[in-house]
């Protein structure tokens, strides 16, 4: 093993410890972190990022061992970022330094990782939490919410989406190119990492009170878990965009079929007013299901999936389809309308049910029409966009 003040220059492993204004627990930390190094016989070193603090914690984390990297920007996702990028070995076990974590005992994240998985996860869940400060709406309700989330929207194995104890390959975290700046980069590094493919685990971790009880945490429960909801919202075009988007399609075509099928006049309950909610429905509907595939082309472009949209937008058959039915259902619907303005001039306008039957499903049909003729050139667009980006993504010049 290197001496406390130094740290290997090709280490096997590199410990990352975040680090903010932990004046109170940093050496201790370092201190277990480097103990685990040395009883393992492992060829390691102990990176401290310090992520803006203002007191004494970047010195005293110098002189128990660690190598100390500076990241101005505060942000839990930027410090990861600047843990991910200075780690000098190819696996990375990653931790807070408030003393939460037990970093004496990082044993079965580093068998995993040497085990081939790209990334490992900590449960707290599975083993039960012992920290008695974690506010009772985020341990209970808010994590346990946000994981189910996770799991349904991406299929992740990952059962605490929000343990900050977590190993991977560091080549692997640096190929995610985490952009989240708080908190949520936690959740962005999992659903990246799944949605990619990458090798992942979990194992049973334990939480432990912070070691300075007089220290302000730095969680935010109801900001910081509104931008994970976020942030699992936004990567995923179909559960926000595209299953919504049906079940309302579905009702707004309902709305407006009864009332074609049953009419009042009929004995039917519903009208040209249902017709005018459905139609409604139907458009932002439609609307919906357009954003999902554009949010789809998007998240290609930045690499979050596997390139299959952009195929096809670069071909050009999506488009030009997608162009040649939008005429056709402004066409349709404006047939539709005009039949219905033929009709009121012929007969004076005395049968309105009867026209409005024809008028609102053909409005529709022409917004339809113009959505799907707007969105297919802005589905060009980000096309364009992917076909100009070579195969490491560097624009071509």
């Amino acid at each position: 093993m290197t001496s406390p003040s130094a740290s290997p220059s090709s280490p096997d492993l590199t410990i990352v410890l975040i680090c903010r204004n932990e004046e109170g627990s940093i050496a201790h930390c370092v201190h277990e972190a480097r103990g685990f190094l040395e009883r393992n016989d492992i060829q390691g070193e102990v990176l401290v990022v310090d992520n803006a603090s203002t007191d004494r914690s970047a010195q005293l984390a110098r002189d128990a061992g660690a190598r100390v990297v500076s990241e101005p920007r505060p942000g839990y996702g930027n410090a990861i970022n600047a843990g991910i990028e200075n780690a000098r070995g190819p696996f990375s076990i990653l931790g807070d330094a408030d003393g939460e974590h037990d970093l004496s005992s990082l044993e079965p994240y580093y068998e995993k990782l040497q085990d081939g998985y790209d990334f490992v996860f900590g449960n707290r869940f599975s083993n039960g939490i012992k920290s008695g400060d974690i506010p009772f709406l985020w341990r209970y309700v808010g994590n346990a919410a946000l994981t189910s989330l996770g799991k349904l929207l991406y299929r992740s194995p990952v059962n605490d989406f929000n343990c900050g104890l977590r190993g991977f390959k560091t080549d692997s975290a640096r190929s995610l190119s985490l952009r989240c700046p708080g908190m949520e980069a936690a959740s962005e590094m999992i659903v990246k990492a799944a949605r990619k493919n990458m090798r992942i685990t979990e194992v049973q971790t334990t939480q432990r009170p912070a070691l300075d009880p007089d220290r302000a945490s730095h969680l935010r429960v109801w900001r910081d878990g509104w931008r994970h909801l976020r942030l699992l919202l936004m990567l995923s075009p179909r559960g926000l965009y595209f299953f919504p988007g049906c079940l309302l399609l579905a009702a707004g075509a309902l709305a407006m079929l009864i009332p074609i099928t049953n009419p009042v006049e009929a004995g039917g309950r519903f009208g040209s007013y249902t017709m005018l909610f459905g139609s409604a429905f139907a458009v932002c509907a439609f609307q919906m299901i357009f954003f999902s595939f554009l949010a789809n082309a998007f998240c290609e472009n930045i690499g979050l999936t596997d390139g299959s949209w952009m195929e096809r937008l670069q071909s050009g058959r999506f488009i030009e389809g997608g162009i040649a039915i939008g005429l056709a259902m402004v066409l349709f619907g404006a047939a539709g309308s005009i039949w219905s303005l033929f009709v009121w001039s012929q007969t004076g306008g005395p049968d309105v049910e009867l026209r409005m039957r024809v008028a609102i499903p053909s409005v529709t049909l022409s917004i339809w029409g113009m959505q799907t003729i707007f969105s297919s050139f802005f589905l060009a667009l980000l096309g364009t966009q992917g076909s100009m980006r070579g195969p490491t993504g560097d624009k071509r010049r």
